[in-house]
């Protein structure tokens, strides 16, 4: 994995998407790439070696500002991965983050969470997943977006 969060390959063979205004309503063209946005590096290691493994380009955050960053560097993904319980700033605060942007506001989102979502209506429509994650059910949700 490189420093940007890429597996495999250098950053040169990671596509760029035209520079990113968050208040211009049509967003850059989206990768075929998965975010994986998760705290806990063997929890998004082991997301990186499978959803790679598929044959998906995949990129990694390890908090939800983080993430917002790289949104805004990157080209747009296909998906996002994302865990709710994080330091920094967390899926809840993510995702309505994510929703009041425009350019990033309809990139579908697979939630990750060890417990409860008690809040899950702040999330708007997502696909919920329990930890641990079955790994089937995980494979047959991404495939459902990219």
């Amino acid at each position: 994995m490189d420093a940007n969060g890429a597996r495999g390959g250098d950053s040169a063979d990671v596509p760029r998407g035209p520079e990113r205004a968050y208040g211009v309503e049509s967003g850059p063209a989206r990768s075929g790439a998965i975010f994986v946005v998760e705290d806990d590096r063997g929890v998004s290691e082991a997301l990186v070696e499978v959803l790679s493994d598929e044959g998906y380009e995949v990129m990694t955050a390890g908090n939800g500002a983080e993430a917002l960053a790289r949104l805004r560097e990157a080209p747009t993904p296909a998906l996002i991965v994302l865990d709710l319980m994080m330091p920094v700033m967390d899926g809840y605060a993510f995702r309505a983050e994510q929703l009041r942007t425009p350019a990033i506001a309809d990139i579908p989102v697979i939630v990750l969470t060890a417990g409860a979502a008690p809040r899950a209506t702040e999330l708007g429509h997502v696909d919920i997943l329990k930890k641990p994650i079955d790994l089937g059910a995980l494979l047959d949700a991404v495939g459902r977006y990219v």
